[in-house]
Parts: structure tokens; sequence; C-alpha cells
């Protein structure tokens, strides 16, 4: 009798997600996506892992249940779960400075020094300017030297202001989350999150992202989609570098629907999940939110996840994306239902057209419209990547490019070496290589031989003697030069 019971349940439960396995790999065609792999969970219980496609494009090597992903900024929701544990296990105060807990933090205003909390971290309100101090985690330095750099990051807006998403944030956040718990923030993932859940393919390394059953990183080069090398995040870890499988993120769903519980465990208690899940900011819609998030819905960030009112329920969620992959879970606690989609692809919103059917099927609304504009989305997305070029008829450098040759420093970055390799001028910071190129009247671009990358500008400030004394990026700010080329 209850093996007829579980098989009528399993057979319901198959039927309510059998949409998944043509959608899938449609909108995979549809957005030219070599492979991903979904996971869902209905009532409480995960009733689907599946993967699609190829790992590599070009190759045979199938993407399962159990191959592992990089799950780039998803790894926020990781970190937030993180501290609640530690919350749970009376090491770490969610609204205690966090100076208490790391005392060598230094912020470059006194006053968020001593004021600045885990969940202004966690809710990205902590002022400083959306995604600055990225490059940071590539040019060589430790945890430790980053932490110390930071004293250096200039805020935009003042504490709790306005919300505005910091990497730099979450990776301080992680460090905060290592000296309370006294093990780094990997060890603890390992043991807090990872072990007692059972995610037994998951990790927080680079390492562990080279290992069988993994799958690559691809992007659009040239109208044509190829697969690119692996970049390192490490340093700012707790901000983009866990790996999971469908298999894995499913049970981390599964606890965070299930008021923190996991097969008779609690591993969060539901206080300290409800205060994760709570609104800590408002935010405006940006680039990054996709339909059906909009002005209607609105948005608003809880402790590393983001959430917005749609067809009468609260739904968490969360995105990710890193050179080659993009990843997003999504949560509805009031209906115990999760859905995560990982996948291979750089700058591609097919995750969320995938969220966006299983909230239509979920909550028994139509989705026509809302994949509409994803995909209008997913256009404006590709014609911003190619958006960046010289004018038609740009103006001559109004100075030699070799006057421009020379070691500049700044505070936070620290030095950038800008030197010539055969007829291109090259910028070198610790081991990151870029390209400097010309653009239109004293304009260069900055690109980074990163995959993925975008260009940034830089601006020179020539001395009497014609050789350039700094020069000025959006991105990176003031540096000036200390030593001739």
């Amino acid at each position: 009798m209850a093996w007829a019971l579980l098989a009528s349940i399993s057979l319901i439960s198959a039927q309510q997600t059998s949409y998944l396995d043509s959608f899938v790999p449609e909108a995979m065609r549809q957005y030219n996506v070599p492979g991903a792999a979904v996971a869902v969970v209905q009532d409480g219980k995960v009733v689907y892992t599946k993967g699609f496609g190829v790992r590599a494009l070009g190759t045979e090597e199938k993407v399962d249940a159990d191959t592992v992903f990089l799950l780039a900024s998803v790894t926020k929701a990781l970190t937030g779960s993180l501290a609640g544990i530690l919350v749970d296990q009376g090491k770490l105060d969610f609204d205690r400075p966090i100076i208490d807990y790391l005392p060598q933090f230094v912020h470059a205003d006194p006053y968020v020094t001593r004021s600045l909390t885990m969940r202004d971290l966690l809710a990205q309100r902590t002022g400083w300017p959306a995604f600055a101090g990225d490059l940071l985690g590539q040019i060589g330095l430790t945890r430790e030297q980053v932490l110390t750099r930071l004293r250096y990051l200039q805020p935009k807006t003042g504490l709790r202001e306005v919300a505005s998403y910091s990497n730099p944030g979450f990776f301080v956040a992680g460090m905060v989350e290592a000296a309370a718990g006294g093990a780094s923030w990997d060890e603890l993932m390992r043991r807090e999150i990872y072990g007692p859940l059972g995610m037994s393919r998951s990790d927080t390394t680079h390492a562990s992202l080279l290992g069988a059953n993994t799958s690559r990183y691809h992007m659009l080069v040239e109208g044509r989609v190829q697969t690119i090398r692996a970049f390192n995040h490490d340093v700012l870890g707790p901000a983009g570098s866990a790996s999971s499988t469908a298999t894995d993120i499913a049970k981390w769903l599964q606890m965070m629907v299930s008021e923190g519980r996991f097969e008779g465990r609690q591993i969060i208690k539901q206080p300290t999940l409800d205060d994760i899940l709570k609104r800590s900011m408002v935010s405006d819609v940006g680039f990054a939110e996709m339909p059906p998030i909009s002005e209607t819905t609105g948005f608003y960030y809880g402790l590393g996840v983001g959430s917005f009112d749609y067809a009468g329920v609260r739904v968490f969620e969360k995105g990710g994306g890193l050179p080659g992959v993009r990843t997003v879970i999504a949560m509805i606690p009031s209906k115990r239902a999760a859905i995560a989609v990982l996948s291979n692809m750089h700058m591609t919103v097919f995750p969320e057209a995938v969220r966006a059917r299983w909230l239509a099927k979920t909550l028994g609304t139509s989705d026509e419209e809302v994949q509409k504009a994803i995909y209008a989305a997913q256009k404006k997305i590709t014609e911003m990547f190619a958006s960046v070029s010289s004018p038609a008829d740009p103006r001559p450098c109004p100075y030699k490019e070799d006057s421009l040759l020379g070691t500049y420093a700044n505070a936070l970055y620290g030095e950038f070496r800008i030197v010539r390799e055969g007829r291109t001028l090259v910028v070198r910071a610790g081991p990151m290589k870029g390209t400097l190129t010309h653009s239109d009247g004293g304009l260069f671009w900055l690109l980074w031989d990163a995959p993925g990358d975008l260009p940034s500008d830089m601006t020179f400030s020539i001395g009497k003697d014609g050789s350039a004394e700094s020069f000025e990026s959006e991105l990176y700010g003031r540096f000036v030069r200390s030593k001739a080329g």
C-alpha cells in the first residue's frame, strides 16, 4: 500500500515537471547554450534533477544531474545561509559591528568602520560603488591583502542609503564568517553546509572545477559559440567561487523552503531563516533583474538573496554570472517550491527563461509576454557587448603613445605598468595583462586578456615634458605615474 502511494506521488511529480523535458532543450537552442542542469523542489521534496546538452562544445561529454558547474554569484546565497548557521551557533550577530569580529577591517569612512554590520554586507547596503573593486581578486593579492586594500575603496553613497551590488562586500562577509567561525570560509562551507546536506560534489575552489564530470565555459565570439578558458575566482570566493551540481543544490533548496530542515535535522533555525529572507534593503530594478521582475513587482535585498512580489506570492531569487557561466535559483517558500538552473554559457538569460516557465507552471499563470520580454533583454545584452567601438572618423591621439610608457600607482589597486610589446601597448597589473588601444582624441580603451571582459576607458594627463603624469579611469580611479617607461 505504501509502495503504491509513493509510486503515485512520483507519477504526479513527473507529470508536473515533464514540461521541462521539452522546454529546456528548446530554450537552449534559442539562447545558444551548450549545456545545462536543472533541479526542482515541490512540496518540500526534490522532484526533478536532470542534465541537458554537453559539458564542452564539440565533445560528446553529456551533462547530467551530477555535473559540476561554477555557481558564480549564487554563491552569495550560500554565504548568506552560512552566516545564519553561525548566528544559530551564537558565533555571529547580523547587527553587531563587524570590527568586533574582524578588528583589522578599515573603511575609508571612520563612521562606517565603526558601524558596518553583517546585515549591511549581505543586503548590499555598504555604500561602495556597484562592481567596484572586483579586479582586486585577479591581480595576485591574498585575501588578507585585499582586506587591507579595501580601506582605499571610496564609497559612492552613505551607509544604508542606496542598494549597490558589491562583490567586495560579500568577500568581507566571508572574512567575517571565517573570523567568527574559527576556520576559513571554504572550510566553513564544507563543514556547515556541504557536509550536513550531503552535497558531496560541491566545493569552493578553482581546483575542484578541474575534475571529472565538470562543465566547461562558453561565450559568443564573433558570432560563434566557443569554449573559453577557466578563470580563477578563489580570492573573492565568498562572492562567487562556489560550485555545485543539480543533485547537490537541490538539497540546499529543499532545506531553504522547508523552514531550515533537511532529513529531520534543523540546519538553520526558522527565525534565523526568516531573518535571512526578510527584506533588509529596497533596490532599483537594474539590468540584471529579468522579467517578470519590474517596477510593479519591486525588488528587495535580503541576506544573500533578492525578492519580488509576483502573482500573489513572494519569490526569492539569486542569479550568477562569470565568464562562461550563468546560473539562477528561485524559491517560493510559501509553496515549499524552488528551482535551480545552471548553464555553461556567458551572458545568457536562458536561466531566467527556464525559471519564468517554472513560475508560470507553479503559479498557474501565463509566461508568454514574460518570455518575449526576456528574449528582448537578451538582444540588449548582446548589443551592449558589441557597442563599445571607436567612432567612424576618430580624431588622432594628440601625443605620442610612447609618452604613456611607465609605472602608475593607485592606493587601491597598486601598480599598473604600461609597456610596449611590439607595436602594441600593454598594461600589466600583477598577473593580469591587457591591451591599451587608442579610440578617439586621446581616449584609450583598456581590455584585459580575460574571457568576456568589456573595455574600460582611460584618459591621460600630459606634463610639460610631453610625458604622461597620470591617468583617469571611470572604473579604476586615478593613477599617478611613479616611474618612467
